[in-house]
């Protein structure tokens, strides 16, 4: 099988072989940064930059993933193309340029793919489980008793590419602009936070998921070179990402570069990442998660596979 994931920052690709509800071997993975959700926040739409951009990334990981002759190719999008105005355009583009139809998921799709790809691989873990996702566009928090199957899944349209557009534009970020950007973030996972509170007992697993939680324990580990066999099941504490947070909150896009950790292309939203996870933990009394190098496409496979079915 071979999925694409096209998401708000990033363009991820995944071929592998799945039995059960497993991924026996990772053929082939990639993932690079287009921003397709570049200025999405003030115009409303995918702008003809950012989409050539992830065209032409797409068109490059199909031509590697049929090298291995996948039994099915799927693309799936999420938030950038869901809120977009123009995205029966956008959807049409890709299909005619890659020969390949996009599906655009829903949040709710989106958050129980990405529950049952982050947790595969998770044995060990005490249930019930709590899964995060910061993405782009939209952040996921879903929960659920067993790793095949959540029960409460909410998608919330905040992401790390849109809060920095809409609230984070300084270099570096003023201290009214931090303020006002954790005062809607709040506002906005409020309602979401108070129907998760009676799920989320001392006993729970948090898992988090997706670049920038990935990135923020790459940056406590001193990772010069990403390496996901020493993310992959590793725990982020709460005060380690005050740290990351108080360290970036002062720093250029040019100084964070410098981190070992950051990728290119993820200096300006990486802050985001850390403002949202900080606030989900505190709201939720969490000390820690457990991170995941999985998500999105390995639920969107193992889904394809047939062997998880909804």
């Amino acid at each position: 099988m071979c999925v694409i994931d096209v998401g708000t920052n990033s363009v991820r690709m995944m071929v592998a072989r799945s039995s059960g509800q497993r991924i026996l071997e990772v053929l082939f993975t990639e993932g690079r940064i287009t921003r397709l959700g570049e200025g999405l926040k003030q115009t409303g739409t995918i702008s003809p930059g950012p989409l050539e951009r992830t065209v032409r990334v797409l068109n490059d990981f199909l031509e590697r993933g049929r090298a291995f002759a996948p039994e099915r190719i799927r693309i799936v999008a999420t938030s950038a193309v869901r809120q977009s105005s123009n995205r029966d355009a956008v959807v049409k583009e890709v299909l005619e340029r890659t020969g390949v139809p996009m599906e655009v998921i829903d949040g709710e799709t989106e958050a129980r793919l990405t529950y049952l790809g982050a947790l595969q691989d998770m044995e060990g873990l005490t249930p019930p489980y709590l899964v995060l996702d910061i993405g782009g566009g939209s952040t996921e928090l879903i929960f659920g008793e067993s790793r095949q199957d959540c029960l409460k899944a909410f998608s919330i349209e905040v992401g790390v590419v849109t809060l920095t557009e809409g609230f984070l534009r300084g270099n570096p970020p003023s201290r009214k602009e931090i303020s006002e950007a954790e005062a809607f973030v709040r506002k906005s996972l409020q309602p979401v936070f108070s129907q998760l509170l009676p799920y989320v007992t001392s006993s729970i697993t948090t898992v988090g998921t997706a670049g920038s939680v990935t990135t923020l324990l790459a940056m406590a580990l001193g990772m010069k070179v990403y390496n996901p066999a020493l993310i992959h099941r590793k725990g982020l504490s709460r005060g380690t990402v005050q740290d990351m947070f108080d360290e970036l909150s002062g720093k250029t896009l040019e100084a964070r570069l410098q981190i070992p950790g950051v990728e290119k292309g993820r200096e300006d939203i990486i802050f985001a990442g850390a403002l949202i996870l900080l606030s989900v933990m505190h709201a939720l009394s969490q000390a820690g998660l457990v991170v995941s190098d999985s998500g999105l496409r390995e639920g969107v496979l193992l889904q394809t596979a047939g062997e998880t079915l909804f």
